[in-house]
């Protein structure tokens, strides 16, 4: 039985892919670095902005990388996926919830709160500056699992991106996909999830565990 819920944020609870892709590509004009295309700046998302920029601007000064991009997204308004608030809300009255995410610190509570999403509902929020390993690695989990204390299979991981799902995978925990990010029905099934483990969104998971939960 499921007691407790970890959520990924960026296009699982917020939309911010193309802003972020946005932020991307105008930082990299400004910083004079070679250009790269929207879709393989999207194929990296679920692993750490900082990973990111590694992996495409090798010679990049990341952290001056970061500064602007974090400048530039945040000066855009974002938004929840549809219903993400309410499916928290009720979820809370009977689960344990926490949120796991490659997001920085930087972005991820002035998000929650331009979407009015309280961190009350939450017994933790990890984001990549609060654990040491990062998905697709299963150690992503270490501090989550140790806070929850409760059996693997008691806890589900709900993301939009197949590095949550590898890492979910790889620590033996349950994995509900959402399709609000880049990634298709098909790149899930690939990695061995069930159909009945991809929803549309978020806003269907109430149902799945009515169901399964």
């Amino acid at each position: 039985m499921i007691k407790a819920i970890i959520f990924d944020v960026d296009n699982t609870l917020i939309e911010t892919g193309e802003i972020s892709t946005r932020a991307y590509i105008e930082t990299a004009k400004l910083l004079n670095l070679r250009e790269i295309k929207a879709e393989n700046i999207r194929k990296l998302y679920g692993i750490p902005s900082h990973i990111i920029i590694k992996k495409l601007w090798p010679k990049a000064n990341v952290k001056k990388f970061q500064k602007i991009k974090h400048k530039k997204i945040l000066s855009k308004k974002i938004k929840q996926i549809p219903g993400a608030r309410e499916v928290v809300v009720q979820l809370s009255k009977k689960y344990k919830l926490g949120l796991l995410s490659s997001k920085t610190r930087a972005l991820m509570y002035p998000h929650l709160k331009q979407i009015g999403l309280s961190t009350k509902y939450f017994k933790f929020i990890y984001s990549s500056d609060n654990v040491k390993h990062h998905k697709p690695d299963p150690r992503v989990f270490i501090k989550a699992l140790k806070k929850l204390n409760l059996k693997r299979n008691e806890i589900l991981y709900v993301g939009d991106s197949i590095y949550d799902c590898i890492a979910a995978k790889k620590a033996k925990l349950n994995f509900i996909a959402v399709l609000t990010g880049v990634y298709k029905k098909n790149d899930f099934k690939k990695l061995g999830i069930k159909s009945d483990n991809v929803l549309k969104s978020v806003k269907s998971l109430q149902q799945w565990l009515d169901k399964n939960g």
